[in-house]
């Protein structure tokens, strides 16, 4: 194997004319290091064996996984809850004619779709 100094003696180092903004040439340098070159080795399936072998997930870890979003969804939602400006929000809903009952339920419900649709796409 050419380590990093092998390399840029051989002459395949790219040159300060490259990297002062002559594309054509960092275009043939980069198409040049991009090459694979070497062949394709055969495995013979090794590799889906080995991973038809591995051992399928237990219920139990899929639970803890399942428990632990939750866990994190609540935090988050306590985090986010503890930094809301509940009394400046209710002093600006008390001014206005919208109900705070109806403002706050429509907050919480929105929220708790999307977390809720966070939680199952996690898991598909």
């Amino acid at each position: 194997m050419v380590n990093f100094e092998q390399q840029n003696t051989k002459g395949n180092a790219l040159s300060e004319m490259a990297l002062e903004g002559n594309d054509q040439e960092f275009d043939a340098w980069l198409s040049e290091q991009l090459q694979f070159n070497e062949p394709h080795l055969d495995n013979d399936g090794f590799c889906d064996r080995v991973m038809a072998s591995l051992p399928a997930q237990s219920k139990r870890s899929k639970r803890r996984s399942s428990y632990s979003q939750c866990i994190a969804v609540a935090a988050a939602l306590g985090i986010i809850a503890w930094q809301f400006p509940f009394s400046e929000v209710v002093a600006e809903v008390a001014s206005q004619s919208i109900s705070l009952y109806n403002l706050v339920g429509v907050g919480l419900l929105s929220s708790l779709a999307v977390m809720t649709g966070g939680i199952f796409a996690a898991r598909r």
